[in-house]
């Protein structure tokens, strides 16, 4: 039985927040994913060499899988970690791709990042609510051709590491990898109730950045648009109703997560078997 409070916690980096051992998972036969294999993490550009040693020394990363778009790696690459291959592998073409800007009021914002989020939340938002609009994208990450050709390259790089680990990210590492996590948890044959819990798990570490991130808006900002900054804390974190908008765009336009795996992914049986092989004692 998969205890959640005991498994995927968070390895204490100096420059994220969001890395965590996706060993110890119990799969459906009763074995347990290896640790020190598969790594799910928040972007990497921030790191330390003290960060750095820890994933060459003590993971002994071999991929470091990028979910991240091209606007948004620009003057953020990953650092560089000793004997591990970069894979630029975004899941979006672009975070805005297809998507155009609502008009809004203006907001006195000085941080480029927390500005530029206000901006994202008004392409996917008229209101300035993500609530219920976050499901669009996450339907987006499985359905569109873009999304699935990235997430079987991903696949293949799981393939294809037989030893040492491999880490995948997005920026915040918890929503593009929440997918990317979702599905090779799935592959395994982990239940769906614990990805879902290992999903919600998010919240935990991103809490303090969500506050911070709130805090800064009514105090030095003075922003009074309450839902504005409801959004922006959410998006911090996840929520449960994004992953199921997920989960529900397999079901019914690709007939369950299986037939995804197989037809949208392109993992035969074979490919199913030497994952789990590989990533299960």
């Amino acid at each position: 039985m998969n205890d959640i409070n005991k498994l995927s916690l968070r390895i204490p980096l100096e420059g994220t927040i969001n890395t965590r051992d996706l060993g110890g998972f119990e799969t459906s036969d009763k074995r347990h994913i290896k640790y020190k294999r598969i790594i799910r993490t928040d972007n990497l550009s921030r790191l330390t060499p003290k960060d750095i040693s820890y994933f060459h020394n003590v993971l002994d990363a071999r991929f470091d899988v990028d979910f991240r778009s091209h606007s948004e790696i620009c003057g953020k690459n990953d650092k560089e970690i000793p004997n591990c291959q970069y894979i630029y592998c975004p899941i979006t073409d672009d975070l805005n791709s297809g998507k155009r800007q609502h008009p809004h009021e203006e907001f006195i914002v000085d941080s480029p990042n927390i500005s530029g989020l206000i901006n994202y939340i008004f392409t996917i938002s008229h209101d300035g609510d993500v609530t219920s609009s976050m499901e669009q994208s996450y339907r987006d990450f499985v359905g569109l051709p873009y999304g699935i050709e990235h997430y079987r390259i991903f696949m293949n790089v799981l393939l294809k590491n037989k030893e040492g680990s491999v880490l995948f990210h997005c920026a915040d590492g918890k929503d593009r990898a929440g997918i990317g996590c979702a599905l090779f948890l799935s592959a395994l044959g982990v239940d769906k109730e614990t990805i879902l819990k290992d999903y919600l798990k998010t919240n935990v570490y991103t809490k303090e950045k969500a506050d911070r991130r709130a805090k800064y808006l009514r105090e030095d900002c003075h922003m009074t648009n309450e839902k504005v900054i409801n959004s922006v804390y959410m998006l911090a974190g996840v929520r449960e109703n994004w992953i199921k908008a997920a989960f529900d765009e397999i079901n019914t336009k690709f007939q369950g997560i299986d037939n995804y795996l197989h037809n949208q992914l392109e993992l035969s049986d074979s490919d199913l078997k030497d994952l789990k092989s590989n990533y299960l004692e």
